[in-house]
């Protein structure tokens, strides 16, 4: 039997174990964390990142819905999928993990 494996495969697949996907949360307190979050979803490696709105929100709306706005921008210039869980969080997700809805 013949080995058809070429070395761009071995690459390839040797590359796809090598690299793990985070899961990382955080809540929200200021405005000033926003380079925290964009931060997190720039970075090379792919990371699901649940954060928690509700003490901004609660502290100024307008504020918070600010960061929200912005954070949405930024992740979707980077292709991640953005999310609300429920009122409080929300969900950013890499383009390499598939999200299907129940």
């Amino acid at each position: 039997m013949e080995d058809t494996t070429t070395d761009q495969q071995v690459i390839t697949e040797e590359k796809c174990r090598q690299q793990q996907l985070w899961l990382k949360t955080i809540s929200i307190h200021s405005y000033s964390q926003l380079s925290e979050l964009e931060d997190n979803f720039s970075n090379k490696e792919p990371v699901i990142l649940i954060a928690r709105m509700t003490p901004i929100v609660t502290k100024n709306i307008e504020e918070g819905m600010k960061l929200v706005n912005e954070v949405y921008s930024a992740a979707t210039k980077k292709n991640y999928s953005v999310f609300r869980l429920g009122e409080e969080r929300i969900i950013l997700v890499p383009p390499n993990v598939r999200v299907k809805s129940l």
